[in-house]
């Protein structure tokens, strides 16, 4: 269990800066014998006391944005990412953990890339529901490198400054993952003894992540979790497909 605490601590401070904390408390949980829906539904749960941490710590910079849209996207994308997760039976979601890992890290690889700027004024555009619902249900569903998913869709929409893009990503993530607790409760999924030791690293990560935020070089960790989730990625190929 301090093994769990230990990654849990990391995965927290990663998910309040860039993103990418279930790229650690995955294969920890993998490790111990947890099968991968009970893995994913475990870490789902688990994640949402470090969320709500990060995003209390920087909860001032979404000032009057647009709360009620969100959480209305939050909440519904996260129950139904959720729902769907537990129609898959263990055997079958491992062959899409690899591709769920290597497309969101290509997707933020390809956000970092591109010249057009990422920031813009704050607000809803009509195109961002869609978009940001996506990675609600994504979120639900599986969650391994939400924050990063998030990232390149704030910054492709242009939605608000660098920390406020950081806000909305926190934001989403702590009610996707706040939808996530009751439906894996009750479908048994959750792997409670492991739960808590994860959540309890979470809570305190984010906290230390929040603090960080402002000011170390988010480029340079988003790089770094893009090379960690495609090179994780790897390995769940060669070990789920060979």
């Amino acid at each position: 269990m301090y093994e769990l605490l230990g990654w849990a601590l990391l995965a927290g401070v990663l998910n309040a800066l860039a993103g990418g904390g279930l790229f650690l408390t995955l294969p920890a949980l993998l490790a111990t014998g947890v099968p991968s829906t009970g893995a994913v539904a475990t870490a789902s749960v688990a994640s949402w006391p470090g969320y709500a941490s990060a995003f209390w710590g920087i909860r001032r910079q979404l000032g009057s944005g647009p709360w009620l849209a969100l959480t209305a996207i939050g909440l519904a994308g996260g129950g139904l990412g959720a729902l769907m997760l537990v129609q898959f039976h263990a055997d079958s979601f491992n062959y899409l953990v690899p591709w769920l890992l290597l497309t969101v890290s290509l997707l933020y690889a390809r956000q970092l890339l591109s010249r057009a700027g990422f920031e813009g004024p704050l607000g809803m555009k009509r195109r961002a529901w869609p978009l940001l619902l996506g990675g609600a249900f994504y979120g639900g569903f599986f969650g391994g490198g939400l924050g990063v998913l998030l990232m390149a869709l704030t910054g492709q929409l242009r939605m608000g400054s660098n920390l406020q893009q950081h806000a909305i990503k926190l934001y989403l993530s702590m009610l996707a993952s706040g939808a996530t607790i009751l439906v894996y409760s009750l479908s048994g999924l959750v792997h409670w003894p492991a739960c808590l030791a994860l959540a309890l690293g979470y809570l305190v990560g984010g906290k230390l992540g929040a603090r960080l935020l402002v000011w170390i070089r988010p480029r340079l960790l988003a790089w770094s979790i893009v090379a960690f989730g495609i090179g994780l990625s790897g390995y769940y190929f060669v070990r789920f497909y060979w």
